[in-house]
């Protein structure tokens, strides 16, 4: 397949061996550019898929050295649209017919280009705003044959130490992953849809809506929002632009809210729904009015199962309480060791990191202009970014695995930290967490009591209570292998039997009692017409509460 791509081939050996090899051979005296600048340099060279591998590697603090991932951040994705002709053919092929007869009206010039398509306005037949995104030509093509050069290359990659101690190919394989799912639209929408649903009632996020009829694998409809672009906030700042934020402030902008709906919206979606945005570059987020923030391109979502969701929550709320030795603790759940790892000396780590942290944070006397004019800021020159930066050092050098759901999670707030950082260094974001996670607390402990889920509870239990039974039964079925083990285990079917009718009778009895609450609480005027006149209602299901709980 390689010999089809040859000049290509050649191309990527001829960057890799000058940037790489050759600076690493032994009689070479004369002194080029550093490591990390080589790095940045060859994959700008070569391009296309290198330039997104670098991106992704940029988060990557457990990969590689932080002066790498400082260096990839500068990586652009600067790309020419593609003729209008080409997006009239492929919205042809799939939509059925040209864009002037699909659409009421459609712009030809897009208003937004990367490396996998373009983005165009038009308007609905019913006369809805909405944004085109149309993939380019042949993409796919090319984005499988730079992954297969990558695969060809990585022994190479090994042997020059691109991505420190980890296989490349791994390092590919997670690549390959998350550009096949940013290559069909159809993935893309999927998630949109689902973050959708999640901020349907939210004041403060806005989720472009998609149109499934207009969507395809290689072309995507969405809802236009019509905001200011973040980039466009950030790029005034590190400008120093005084008249653009005045106007900005005039119009009833403010830098703080922002930055605070911005953390609202991520701690919601990441504590209450495990389902995140983890693309969070300024260029894929809009300002709309009242601060709140509206979202687009959904190729990169993280998820969170349930239980690291939980353990995360327990992590963030012990560690801006100051908690540090149990918010570690939590963490290392999710930090697998492996037999260069002294967990010992890597736990001690990452208390001093998470010590250092809450310092910064409670620092009082840092500057409001935090971040240099002329420096975009996305790095980790803030203690928010440092702080997931520094848990990823720690995992690379002390050779310790973490999930990658956890990864993603780090990932998303190293962007989410520089954002803050560069709008409103100096809120108290502290305050602000334990604000939100108190809020979350109250909302968890009062659906105990809401009297719509108390059903579905009973139906749980009552699984459990099924599964308990027939681990008993299974145990009884093999009562002669166990009797036959020794005189110690003569009593165990009679234990059963008494164990497996206790079971039946408590379970039983939660059925019949949690059925009276769930009455009780979702017919009060019922309830209060059968009581006696000297019995309160509020009496009742306490009562009934207590019962179900013992």
């Amino acid at each position: 397949m390689l010999l089809w791509h040859f000049p290509r081939v050649w191309q990527v050996f001829a960057v890799l061996w000058r940037s790489f090899v050759a600076p690493s051979l032994p009689f070479r005296r004369r002194k080029g550019p550093s490591g990390p600048v080589r790095m940045r340099s060859a994959l700008e060279e070569l391009g296309g898929a290198w330039i997104k591998l670098g991106q992704m590697l940029a988060m990557r603090f457990d990969l590689l050295p932080a002066a790498y991932c400082e260096e990839l951040f500068k990586l652009l994705n600067e790309v020419k649209p593609f003729p209008y002709t080409q997006v009239r053919e492929i919205i042809r092929q799939e939509l059925g017919d040209v864009p002037e007869a699909v659409f009421r009206s459609f712009v030809p010039e897009p208003f937004a280009a990367a490396s996998i398509g373009q983005v165009h306005r038009a308007l609905l037949q019913t006369g809805e705003q909405v944004a085109v995104k149309v993939q380019r030509p042949h993409i796919r093509q090319v984005m499988q044959a730079d992954i297969g050069l990558m695969y060809a290359v990585a022994r190479l990659l090994d042997w020059t130490h691109f991505v420190g101690a980890t296989h490349s190919r791994e390092v590919i394989d997670e690549f390959a992953r998350w550009t096949a799912d940013e290559l069909d639209y159809l993935v893309e929408a999927r998630q949109a849809v689902l973050l959708y649903e999640h901020a349907r009632d939210d004041p403060l996020e806005r989720i472009a809506r998609v149109y499934p009829e207009y969507t395809t694998s290689r072309v995507l409809t969405s809802e236009f929002l019509p905001g200011i672009p973040l980039i466009e906030i950030i790029a005034a700042m590190r400008d120093g632009d005084a008249v653009y934020l005045q106007d900005l402030a005039a119009q009833g902008y403010d830098l703080e809210s922002i930055a605070r709906n911005l953390d609202w919206n991520m701690l919601n979606q990441v504590f209450v729904f495990g389902y995140f945005h983890a693309d969070l570059h300024p260029a894929n987020m809009l300002v709309l009015p009242d601060n709140a923030i509206g979202y687009v391109d959904f190729g990169i979502i993280g998820q969170l199962p349930d239980d690291v969701r939980d353990s995360l929550t327990r992590y963030s709320w012990l560690l801006f309480q100051s908690e540090v030795e149990s918010a570690i603790k939590e963490l290392m759940r999710w930090l697998a060791p492996t037999s260069a790892t002294d967990a010992a000396i890597a736990r001690q780590q990452l208390v001093r990191i998470h010590e250092a942290f809450l310092f910064s944070i409670g620092d009082e006397t840092t500057p409001a202009s935090a971040t240099p004019a002329g420096r975009s800021g996305w790095g980790t020159e803030n203690p928010y970014s440092k702080l997931a930066a520094d848990v990823m050092n720690t995992i690379r050098r002390h050779d310790l695995s973490l999930s990658p759901s956890v990864v993603t999670y780090l990932k998303m707030h190293v962007a989410m930290g520089a954002l803050r950082h560069q709008l409103a260094p100096n809120y108290d974001l502290q305050l602000y967490v334990r604000r939100f996670f108190g809020r979350l607390m109250w909302q968890q402990g009062a659906a105990w009591f809401d009297p719509r889920l108390t059903l579905g509870r009973l139906y749980a239990a009552s699984f459990q209570v099924r599964r308990a039974l027939e681990f008993v039964e299974l145990l009884e079925a093999q009562q002669p292998l166990i009797a036959s083990l020794g005189s110690t285990y003569f009593g165990t079917q009679r234990r059963l039997k008494a164990l497996g009718r206790r079971g039946m009778v408590i379970g039983g009895a939660a059925l019949v009692v949690g059925g009276a609450l769930y009455f009780v609480l979702a017919d009060p005027q019922d309830t209060r017409a059968l009581l006696p006149a000297d019995i309160p209602y509020s009496l009742v299901h306490i009562a009934l509460l207590a019962i179900l709980i013992l």
